[in-house]
């Protein structure tokens, strides 16, 4: 009897240590990542639906969500404290077209004007402490390329990540698109020929992501 008592109570404790350890998030590399699929200009757009804390990889990422990253007040967030790194821009951009290399795709070729449409909406994601393809005007990434001025394609998509924690933040974002079809299907798709990727990290060390992949007409 008294064995019995004594593995009861052993178990109980580890049962508890592991509930308490599972809570403990402050100090864990978070990270998540949606792709929009790709929209045609006759295409309708639906608006965000879903407010969620955290996606499995493994669960369907074609509508477009909301996650509120860090509880914070957005007031007293500053634009000056988000930073834009180019470099990892370019960085990113030549693992995905060597991820595309190693099945005979051609390259995606860079764009400056893609690029600052991606820009815009990472910086945004920064800066307001927001996950999602809408902006926080309320517009997707088709209506980000009609007020950039380009307005002349015949497809456009993208691709949203963001994570923290991570000794290797962009390779870390490029391999997780890597493992998540729908992702992948944006970045190893044969249709697409432009494309521009936008990196913004935040004061906390959160780096947001969003690629844009355009066909123009």
């Amino acid at each position: 009897m008294k064995i019995k008592v004594f593995l009861f109570l052993f178990l109980l404790t580890i049962t508890q240590n592991v509930f308490t350890q599972s809570n403990t998030t402050e100090n864990r590399p978070k990270a998540f990542l949606f792709s929009s699929g790709s929209r045609t200009p006759a295409e309708p757009i639906r608006p965000p639906a879903y407010l969620l804390s955290s996606e499995s990889l493994s669960e369907t990422l074609t509508r477009p969500r909301v996650v509120k990253t860090v509880e914070t007040n957005t007031d007293e967030v500053s634009p000056s404290k988000v930073k834009t790194d180019f470099t990892l821009e370019r960085q990113a951009f030549e693992l995905i077209n060597k991820q595309r290399a190693t099945l005979a795709l051609e390259p995606l070729a860079w764009s400056d004007e893609v690029a600052k449409i991606a820009r815009l909406h990472s910086e945004n994601m920064a800066k307001f402490k927001f996950f999602s393809h809408e902006g926080i005007d309320g517009l997707m990434v088709n209506d980000r390329a009609d007020a950039f001025g380009i307005n002349k394609w015949r497809a456009i998509s993208e691709n949203i990540a963001y994570n923290r924690g991570y000794e290797n933040p962009i390779e870390f974002a490029v391999e997780r698109w890597m493992l998540s079809p729908k992702h992948r299907d944006n970045l190893l798709n044969s249709r697409w020929e432009e494309s521009g990727i936008g990196i913004a990290i935040s004061a906390d060390g959160t780096y947001y992501f969003t690629e844009v992949f355009l066909l123009r007409k």
